[in-house]
């Protein structure tokens, strides 16, 4: 009597395998892009936060100031709102002396990069800002992000407007941020 020796074929093993080798790769690819989208989130959010802190830090030191000089090579830009402006890679700060006078250089903010990959740094004192001094931000799109406002009977204002984007090619992972910070001890123009 020949009895029934339950076992697989060589078919039966090779489509299995293929089968499971594709369930494999699947899981894999999922994984991996799973990995590759949060490295990305993570970095799009500590660019994000460098830069919002770097505001802040920039906000206290330019209401403290009597004093806002820019400089470096101008670039012309158009805001949200459509008014034409011109602003610059540099802005050095001064402050108060003992006497009450605008002549102690507090320090600069500077940008340092090319094409569409910038950073923001700082400088304290009058020494010049420069690509040594302290990193505020990076992954800039532009340069030029400073610009110095006076009018009649209102206060000085420092404007900052910078563009946050870890991938420059692509517009949708870009973050915006400005302010018009008010130079609080500046003179009234």
């Amino acid at each position: 009597m020949a009895r029934d020796e339950g076992g697989f074929t060589l078919t039966e093993m090779l489509v299995t395998m293929a089968m499971m080798g594709i369930v494999i790769a699947a899981v894999a690819l999922l994984f991996t892009s799973g990995s590759r989208a949060e490295a990305d989130l993570n970095l799009r959010f500590a660019s994000q936060t460098e830069a919002r802190l770097a505001l802040d830090t920039m906000r206290r030191e330019v209401h403290n100031a009597c004093s806002a000089t820019v400089s470096g090579t101008s670039a012309s830009v158009t805001d949200p709102n459509g008014t034409a402006q011109t602003r610059y890679p540099t802005v050095a700060l001064k402050t108060l002396d003992s006497g009450y006078v605008c002549t102690v250089t507090s320090g600069s903010w500077c940008t340092v990069g090319s094409g569409s990959s910038y950073a923001l740094f700082r400088q304290s004192g009058a020494t010049a800002c420069t690509s040594g001094s302290a990193r505020r931000a990076q992954y800039l799109t532009s340069g030029a992000i400073f610009k110095v406002a006076t009018a009649t009977n209102l206060l000085p204002t420092v404007g900052i407007d910078m563009t946050v984007n870890q991938k420059p090619a692509d517009a949708k992972f870009a973050y915006r941020i400005w302010d018009d910070i008010v130079l609080r001890n500046g003179g009234r123009g």
